[in-house]
């Protein structure tokens, strides 16, 4: 009888194990299942604002812009300085060619059209910022502003690097001119061409923007916090007063809205030119990343529907959704600013009416792969 008794018993238990285990295998599967539909569903949101960016292919359709003629040179004072001499143009102009190899006028005996190496490495992501001066959707314009942002895993830094518009360099196809021309003879196309050829840096994919869409974007983060000094504020005065009221009647912190900040990021006849205007750039950019930080996530999704549809990019959708998941890591990288030329690495020269910077290409590379690479 004892034996029965416990063998009904071991029954029992062996029933009761059996029956834990299936509730703790139901439940670890109902985990899984709302785990999957949270993770489904973040995915089938993410997707869908994604689907709001123009996505295209790098030598993407440019057909809008067939009807537009080349676009003339920039008008520049007619009572400015006169051209460089020729002897220092052509003294620039080789060492140009010989910078991106080209022996076109070379002795025939020496090969031709070698392939350019270029820097890259599988820990650094190369997203060319383009910023143009197009105001309407039928002109392109020319690219107003660009910077590289280089993304380093291995260093944990995000790169800035400024490259000014008027370095005088060799487009593909057109000739010796000032960077910013490449986007309006080829678009992104060929200003990345253009950078690779000349830099001898691999440019893996590119974000571009124009006028009207940067002011969109300052507004969609709710406005930019910028130190201005007192030579700026002559600028910022016709404003009146700041996205807070504050008047604009001397140095210190303002909060700018997009006409504001725009017209902050332009200013080029104060101070040091182009090179303080190029460091303007980055400053608004690096603050638009703290403001899109301190957002709520509702107001984040709304501003993502402001901003993403004025982007146009070659990043693919699933390439984005792993930046998107990688920059939880990337947000708490260190943030360094660099600016091409650097200081001491070029000369101020007058080309065919044009107020170029005729730059020292070895140094100025050599200081992007140590700087980005850390090489």
């Amino acid at each position: 009888m004892k034996k029965e008794n416990g063998g009904f018993e071991q029954r029992q238990k062996s029933k009761k194990k059996s029956s834990t285990r299936k509730k703790v295998l139901i439940g670890l599967l109902v985990f899984l299942m709302v785990l999957l539909a949270v993770l489904g569903g973040a995915f089938i949101y993410l997707s869908s604002k994604l689907d709001k960016i123009n996505m295209v292919d790098r030598d993407y359709d440019n057909s809008v812009y067939d009807s537009i003629e080349e676009l003339p040179p920039e008008v520049e004072n007619p009572n400015s300085e006169p051209d460089t001499p020729d002897s220092e143009i052509k003294d620039l102009e080789s060492q140009i060619d010989a910078n991106v190899g080209d022996d076109s006028q070379s002795d025939d005996s020496k090969p031709k059209d070698e392939p350019i190496k270029l820097k890259f490495s599988d820990d650094v992501l190369n997203v060319l910022l383009i910023g143009t001066d197009a105001r309407t959707s039928d002109y392109r314009g020319r690219s107003d502003s660009m910077i590289l942002v280089s993304i380093n895993k291995e260093t944990e830094e995000i790169v800035m690097t400024s490259i000014m518009r008027d370095v005088y360099l060799k487009i593909p196809g057109k000739g010796y001119n000032r960077i910013n021309a490449s986007y309006a003879y080829g678009g992104a196309d060929l200003l990345i061409q253009t950078i690779e050829q000349n830099f001898k840096i691999r440019i893996d994919k590119f974000v571009q923007v124009d006028f009207q869409s940067f002011e969109k974007v300052v507004e969609a983060v709710g406005g930019v916090s910028i130190p201005i000094n007192s030579s700026e504020i002559t600028v910022m005065k016709q404003f009146g007063s700041d996205m807070n009221g504050k008047p604009f009647s001397g140095a210190g912190t303002y909060k700018l809205n997009g006409k504001q900040a725009l017209a902050y990021s332009r200013i080029r006849k104060i101070g040091h030119s182009d090179f303080e205007r190029t460091q303007r750039q980055r400053r608004v950019l690096d603050e638009i990343i703290k403001s899109a930080k301190n957002l709520s996530i509702g107001e984040l999704s709304d501003s993502l529907d402001v901003i993403l549809p004025l982007v146009t990019t070659d990043f693919k959708k699933g390439e984005l959704i792993d930046l998107i998941l990688g920059s939880v890591s990337y947000l708490s990288y260190d943030r360094v600013q660099l600016r091409i030329p650097a200081d001491h690495t070029y000369s101020n020269m007058r080309i065919r009416g044009m107020a170029v910077l005729g730059i020292d290409f070895d140094e100025n590379r050599r200081l992007m792969y140590e700087t980005i690479y850390g090489d």
